[in-house]
């Protein structure tokens, strides 16, 4: 637990607490949080790339200093994939998995960006 703690804030920038031994919250602002359950001798699952979380960050410039931070602090956040930026419709970004294997983005995307995205609705299938 402290090893992702260290990561998740000191390298993704999240606000963690501790409010009980076997569980963190984790929130960068607003009305959501993620609660992290620590499961004794349990295995962390793969999960697969499509499920991730996603950071908003200023700019594309940001977009590539943090992946430059990423390739950079690996070894110390012990971190096992770091993706090559991409930039689809405007938006530049890369992915990296975690020593849980969780996946994330590093995004450009403002909240304009999402806002016209859920403007749309659903798609036709």
């Amino acid at each position: 637990m402290e090893a992702t703690r260290d990561f998740l804030c000191n390298f993704l920038g999240l606000n963690m607490i501790r409010p009980m031994k076997q569980s963190q919250y984790m929130w960068k602002g607003g009305p959501w949080s993620v609660v992290c359950v620590h499961v004794e001798d349990g295995e962390c699952k793969e999960q697969l790339i499509e499920n991730r979380f996603v950071l908003a960050v200023a700019d594309v410039d940001a977009v590539d200093a943090s992946h430059a931070s990423a390739l950079a602090l690996k070894a110390q956040y012990s971190i096992k994939e770091v993706r090559a930026p991409e930039t689809l419709n405007g938006v530049r970004s890369f992915k990296l998995r975690d020593l849980n294997n969780t996946w994330w983005e590093i995004s450009s995307a403002s909240l304009a960006y999402f806002d016209s995205i859920f403007a749309k609705g659903d798609a036709v299938h």
